[in-house]
Parts: C-alpha cells; sequence; structure tokens
C-alpha cells in the first residue's frame, strides 16, 4: 500500500515500524533521483512527568518500536523504500515535500569562509550560549538539614524557560554535553544505551526546533577512567563480554575494540539526529587536551580519524572539537595544531582567570580579542565557544558574578569576540550561577539589534582597533557597514566590584575613523545597558557619541548601501 504524507521543506519526518518487520534502513528517492540512505533504530516512546515540587521524571510509554528520521530538502514527491536485514523491502511509500520559510542547513559560507550561512544562502550570525545540562538540586531526607545523596531536576521546565528567554532576546546557538548525567545514555555497560534517556534528547531537540535554535552536540567530556571514582570528569566503563575495565586513557583511545563499543552510541546518536537541520554541529570532546593520556599525539590523531569517519555520516551538519582554556604558552601549540582540514571551524575556550599564567587572561574586556587573533584562519570560521570569569585556576565560579546584576563581566567576555572576527559573540558558560540567577539574558539583545540587517559573508569585514586615553575601540570594516564597540577604560570590574565606584559618564568622545572609512552615511548607537536605547545621526568620518557609560555599541550604513 502506498502511503503519501505531506511536509514542510527542512521539517523532519518520522515513520514508526513494529519491531517484526525488522526494517534495518531506509532509502528516500528525492525527485531529482537523488538517493539518501536514513538507518532505522529503536524508540521507546516515553513522558516526562512532573511531581508537585516540579521535579523531572521520564517514564516508558508503550511498546518499543523501529523508527526513521529524515529531512525533505527538494519540493516534490519523495518515493520511499523500508529495507530489512536480508535487503527485502518491507515497506515503501511516498512523501510530498512543501515549500517552507525555512533558511535550511547551517553551512560554511563560500562567499566568505569566516562566516556562516543558510542552504538558502541566508546569512546567520551566531548567538550562542553553553546552556549544558539541566540543573539539579540535592533531595531532603525527611529531617531538618539532612539532604541524601539523590538528586532532583526540573529538566524540560529549565530547558524551555531558558531557550524562552535566550531566543526572545536573539539567541540561536546552544551547546549540550550529551555526555552530562542529565542526557548520557550509555549505562555502566560500554555501548548499552538506555532508550529512555534518548527519548528526552528527543523532547529537548523539539523544544529547540519550536524556538528557531541550533544545536552543537558536544558527544563527551570524561577525562580519566577509574572505577572507583565518583566525580563530574571521571567515567566508569565495563565491557559487555567479559566486564573488564579500560586500563587508562591510553587503552579507551587507541584500543579498537573500546573504539567499537564507542560507536555504538555515536551511530545511535547519528540515525536519530544526523540529518537534522536543528543540529547545527557535532563536536568530538568538551576540551580533549585536558583528558589524562601519556601524549598529545594520541589524542591529536584521534580527533583527525574520529571527524574523518564522522562527517561522511553527517554530510549536512559540521563536525568540530575543543580545547581547554587557552591561559597557558604552552597551548599555543596545541591550538595551532588544531587548524585541522577535518574540523569545520575552529573553537577556541577563555576565561577571565586572575590564576592563569599568561597575563591577557586578567584582563576581561582584552581577553576575547587575543583568543580570536591566536585561533583564527582565514578559511575557516572561528567561534569564542567557551567564556566568562572563574576564580583562579578554575576553582569556581567567579565570586564577583553575586555582585554583577548589571552583566559587566558578561559584557567584557561576550561582546568583544565578534568584532576580533569571530563568526559570533562569545559564548559563556555560567549560565545557572551567573546569566539566570542575574536575569542577563537581555544583554543579547543590543548585539542582535547591531547585526540585523548585516550579511556578514558579503561585507568583507577587516577588524581594526582604535584606543586613547578613554577608551577601546573595535570595530570591523565592511563594504556596506561599519560595526563597532567602544569601552571605557576606567569602569573595569575591579573599579567596580572591590573599590565600589559607580560607572563614570563618557561625555564629548569624539573618534575619527577616516582611517577605516571614508564614505559618508548614518550611524546608530545601540546602547547595551538601557533597553538598548539607541540614538542616530548623520556620519562623514568622525564618530560624535552620545553619552555613556562603561560602553557603546554603533552601526555605520554608508550612503551607497541605503
Amino acid at each position: 500500500m502506498t502511503i503519501t504524507n505531506a511536509i514542510k521543506r527542512y521539517d523532519r519526518w518520522t515513520k514508526f515500524f513494529v519491531l517484526d518487520l525488522g526494517v534495518e534502513s531506509v532509502v528516500f528517492s528525492a525527485p531529482s533521483g537523488h538517493r539518501t540512505v536514513r538507518s532505522a533504530f529503536l524508540h521507546q516512546p516515553a513522558n516526562l512527568v512532573y511531581d508537585d515540587h516540579g521535579y523531572e521524571r521520564i517514564v516508558s510509554d508503550g511498546d518499543i518500536v523501529i523508527a526513521v528520521r529524515f529531512t525533505p530538502t527538494e519540493l516534490g514527491t519523495y518515493g520511499w523504500k523500508a529495507f530489512n536485514s536480508n535487503q527485502e523491502v518491507v515497506e515503501k511509500g511516498e512523501l510530498e515535500c512543501e515549500t517552507s520559510n525555512h533558511p535550511g542547513f547551517v553551512v560554511i559560507s563560500e562567499r566568505d569562509g569566516r562566516y556562516f550561512e543558510c542552504s538558502n544562502g541566508e546569512a546567520i550570525c551566531v548567538f550562542g550560549i553553553n546552556l549544558c545540562s539541566a540543573s539539579s538540586y540535592p533531595l531532603s531526607e525527611g529531617k531538618e538539614f539532612q539532604i541524601s545523596d539523590q538528586f532532583g531536576t526540573l529538566g524540560l521546565l529549565d530547558y524551555n524557560r531558558w531557550f524562552h528567554e535566550f531566543s526572545e532576546n536573539g539567541g540561536n546557538f546552544v551547546r549540550l554535553w550529551l555526555s552530562s548525567s542529565y542526557f548520557e545514555p550509555e549505562t555502566g555497560i560500554a555501548g548499552d544505551l538506555d532508550l529512555v534517556k534518548l527519548a528526552r534528547l528527543d523532547q529537548v531537540v523539539e523544544l529547540a526546533r519550536v524556538y528557531g535554535i541550533r544545536l552543537k552536540f558536544c558527544l563527551e567530556h570524561f577525562r580519566t577512567l577509574d572505577p572507583f571514582r565518583s566525580e563530574w570528569s571521571n567515567r566508569v566503563l565495563e565491557h559487555p563480554l567479559n566486564g573488564k575495565h579500560p586500563k587508562d586513557m591510553d587503552d579507551w583511545f587507541t584500543n579498537e575494540e573500546w573504539q567499537s563499543l564507542w560507536w555504538r552510541k555515536v551511530e545511535a546518536y547519528v540515525a536519530r539526529y544526523g540529518d537534522d537541520p536543528v543540529v547545527m554541529a557535532w563536536e568530538l570532546w568538551n576540551e580533549i587536551n585536558a583528558c589524562s593520556t601519556s601524549s598529545w599525539s594520541i589524542l591529536r590523531d584521534w580527533t583527525k580519524t574520529t571527524a574523518s569517519k564522522l562527517q561522511p555520516l553527517v554530510p549536512n551538519q559540521l563536525v568540530v572539537n575543543s580545547l581547554g582554556s587557552f591561559d597557558k604558552a604552552e597551548w599555543k601549540p596545541v591550538y595551532d595544531d588544531f587548524h585541522m582540514d577535518q574540523l569545520a571551524f575552529q573553537q577556541v575556550h577563555r576565561y577571565l582567570d586572575q590564576g592563569a599564567e599568561l597575563d591577557i587572561c586578567h584582563q576581561a574586556f582584552r581577553l576575547g580579542v587575543d583568543a580570536v587573533q591566536q585561533t583564527k584562519r582565514k578559511d575557516r570560521p572561528v567561534l569564542l565557544a567557551e567564556t566568562g570569569a572563574v576564580n583562579d585556576c578554575h576553582t569556581g565560579p567567579f565570586r564577583w558574578y553575586r555582585a554583577d546584576h548589571q552583566g559587566v563581566i558578561f559584557h567584557d567576555t561576550v561582546y568583544p569576540a565578534l568584532f576580533a572576527g569571530a563568526a559570533g559573540p562569545g559564548q559563556i558558560w555560567h549560565w545557572d550561577e551567573y546569566v539566570d540567577k542575574n536575569n542577563l539574558w537581555h544583554l543579547f539583545r543590543p548585539l542582535h539589534k547591531l547585526m540585523d540587517g548585516i550579511d556578514l559573508p558579503s561585507e568583507n569585514f577587516v577588524p581594526f582597533e582604535l584606543t586613547n586615553d578613554q577608551v577601546w575601540l573595535l570595530g570591523l570594516s565592511g563594504k556596506n557597514h561599519l560595526i563597532g564597540l567602544a569601552r571605557s577604560r576606567g569602569d573595569d570590574w575591579q573599579r567596580l566590584f572591590i573599590q565600589g565606584i559607580k560607572p563614570q559618564k563618557l561625555e564629548g568622545l569624539n573618534i575619527n575613523l577616516s582611517e577605516w572609512s571614508k564614505q559618508t552615511g548614518h550611524v546608530q548607537f545601540i546602547s547595551p545597558w538601557h533597553d538598548g536605547l539607541e540614538y542616530s545621526q548623520d556620519y562623514s568620518g568622525t564618530l560624535a557619541f552620545p553619552d555613556f557609560e562603561i560602553s557603546s555599541l554603533f552601526k555605520i550604513q554608508y550612503s551607497n548601501s541605503i
């Protein structure tokens, strides 16, 4: 029997089969004749339920079925055929792809490889944040001040609120740790997957789809393999046949048997989320150089091999990896080693850290600029993919976060990267302890306003910097626009928080930009602080800033582009 289904272009189509059919793959034939093979997977229907405290549980709901997911990219009628392990057709049908306004997958721009665009050629500036896992809360033992060893989570309720706040203020890119306790589907047995946990990830992905958010899936984050240790950076794994544990991290990375077991999980992810426009990128590891291996070469070679194997499985998505905070001189050659053809774009992590070896990490407004300059390439985008502030040597979230209700540290670590040539502003880490607690979501909005109407790949932007006694000024000079950020040099976090001095108003600031802009046009000033307050004037070579505190964004649109 032929079944016809209608679906919008770039939407997600899901088909369920009973287990008895033994479906292993489905072949889709596009109107052009192009064929796509999607692997089938086991799916456990499940529901998220909440108690009267709001704590989340996920419970199965019905029998396990076989499922396949597919994203149509061509208008017209697709044919599909489901095959079993004997390559016999057990079911077939048709799928009608209708027009939509969806821009498609995120890709590296062919017009300017430093930036991203979508399948339809529409530019995308990446406004990102780390929302790696749902928050957890220790549960009571039922006695005053006594807590158990159990934890509760608000789960999807957290993600719904975060996604809402983020997208309302212009956010469009979120990093998830699939290896966090909230998402990790692998049990203590290597290669053994909890289908109910995968159903939970399904719901977060669908929530991202609702809010128009792209995702980066970080596959792993563990750094040690100790069967007797319990901490966030350790993983306990047992072989499914003999009960043995990996000898150490070298063994895990180089032993084909452990790698084969790991690929069971990766292939399960790919079957579910490969070819999905919501998933912009797959990140192999969080800060892989922090793993306790005997040499960097093991991690470098594993990255090249694994990225080369994964990329053909997810041809419409991007494969990347990440390194630890760039806070020591010894990390420079390691970051240089990450200029691999196997990685779709570059990433750098760096925090305000007074305990860091590099002095630049002590300078909140400067650290992101230097990080981008040190790691960027001419042919690939770069993102400051983790930033924020920490107590010395990453011993905890920054002690002054609690005083920073205005978001000065957020501004100084997130904003500058864009003007140094990154494909978007920096992506802050402490989303729960800082951004959410201090309600700083609105600080994405001024940057989003600034970038409205700017097609990054068409501008041929050149980063520049002008500094005087009053301000640091960062800018991007382009074909149709010049955009920038002026930051008062006097009001750093130490003056504001330690000394308790209120921000000083900069009055009558004039900056000559004729070296970088000889055209005339119109300039729009946007305040990051006063609900995006805007002010505009004509431009003919000199910027006459309205009075401001801490910083001001500006955008010059040239007359010949109006």
